[in-house]
């Protein structure tokens, strides 16, 4: 259920990457018995968004499997190994298309493998861009700078979908930088990339 005085909004989890480097999908890794696309699909809903939309590529069948009868809808990327900015584009281009979405609904960007993002931080990224800022970005401290997870204002989605395949929404928040409101999360640099990273953050295997 959505907090009270927080706008609709929705949650885009980008979850289509090959995990090549990881040598299985990093999508079906576990936290505390939960794989992740389960768990960022979870905290989303908790997070009290309206609609949430995950973005499938790599191992389509064996995540929309795990994801079962989770409350989600699906968007699969045919194009996900020629570059991030094309499961951002299928994403948008999906939710855009919802016909029950309000016109002027912020949407959240996450990915599926930060395994410390909590419902609690979405929510903190939609009370920025409702207060009037035209995004809000997670900050991961020192001279790492920032990123998603990250929300953006309806009138910014255009210029999410006009990235060319190659690029993240960094692009966008660094257009916006003057006006961006920026969320303290140190954890965010923490993501799931090789074999070592699993003992290292106390990830099972699928």
């Amino acid at each position: 259920m959505r907090p009270p005085g927080l706008p609709p909004f929705s949650v885009v989890v980008l979850a289509a990457g090959g995990s090549s480097r990881l040598g299985m999908p990093k999508q079906l890794v576990r936290l505390d018995g939960e794989p992740l696309v389960c768990r960022a699909a979870r905290l989303a809903h908790e997070s009290g968004a309206r609609s949430v939309l995950i973005v499938t590529g790599g191992s389509r069948e064996t995540v929309e499997e795990a994801l079962g009868g989770a409350s989600v809808r699906l968007a699969f990327n045919a194009g996900w190994a020629e570059g991030p900015g094309t499961s951002l584009r299928t994403g948008l281009e999906a939710l855009l298309a919802d016909p029950s979405r309000p016109r002027d609904e912020p949407a959240v960007l996450m990915l599926c493998d930060q395994p410390f993002v909590t419902a609690e931080h979405l929510r903190a990224l939609v009370e920025h861009v409702a207060r009037g800022h035209p995004a809000a970005a997670s900050e991961y401290g020192g001279e790492s700078g920032f990123g998603v997870p990250a929300a953006f204002a309806a009138e910014l989605l255009p210029e999410l979908l006009a990235l060319n395949a190659q690029q993240g929404a960094k692009p966008v928040l660094m257009r916006h930088r003057e006006r961006l409101a920026l969320v303290p999360f140190p954890a965010g640099l923490v993501d799931v990339d090789t074999p070592a990273d699993l003992e290292r953050l106390g990830l099972s295997r699928p």
